[in-house]
């Protein structure tokens, strides 16, 4: 029961640190290690390009504004 009790605070504390910023993990520099050579460990990662793929152009998904 009292492993289960730490544990508990454990996660609570871990997820207070990290919705606070007093922790902060770099994915892009953690994926990199672990295998995903196609992630650039010094570029941020933008996680809609990583699931959908990078855009082909910037303009492409820009939606025009109606003319009044």
């Amino acid at each position: 029961m009292l492993r289960w009790l730490l544990l508990g605070l454990l996660l609570y504390g871990l997820g207070t640190a990290l919705r606070q910023g007093w922790l902060e993990v770099q994915w892009h520099r953690l994926l990199h290690d672990a295998g995903l050579t196609f992630i650039d460990p010094e570029k941020p990662i933008q996680w809609n390009e990583l699931i959908l793929g990078a855009p082909e152009s910037e303009g492409a998904d820009q939606r025009k504004a109606p003319q009044p």
